[in-house]
């Protein structure tokens, strides 16, 4: 299962992701969740790098983790965080088997 941690600071803006875990939809190479998940976090990344200056996006492929966090948010880090979590949220409702998201 994939376990998604979301964190806010105490403006409640979004400002920590940790993500980890395999689906186990499918086998390697065709898990359509697993890939979903990959996908819709490394679009966050790469759109973050161009409006955050601090942030840190740490991977661990062998531990099968992902984090990402938010130094300093904007109203851009909030959109791209509060999309990202949208839409894992639509994964885990279509797929709640295989991915479980929890609020801090």
């Amino acid at each position: 299962m994939i376990n998604v941690l979301v964190k806010a600071n105490k403006d409640n803006e979004i400002n920590y992701l940790h993500v980890s875990g395999h689906a186990n939809y499918s086998v390697a190479g065709s898990d359509i969740v697993c890939a979903a998940v990959s996908a819709v976090m490394y679009s966050t990344i790469n759109l973050l790098s161009k409006v955050c200056p601090k942030f840190e996006f740490k991977e661990d492929e062998n531990k099968a983790t992902m984090e990402v966090e938010i130094k300093e948010t904007n109203e851009f880090t909030n959109i791209a965080l509060d999309n990202l979590v949208e839409t894992l949220s639509s994964i885990e409702r279509d797929y709640k088997k295989y991915i479980k998201i929890k609020f801090e």
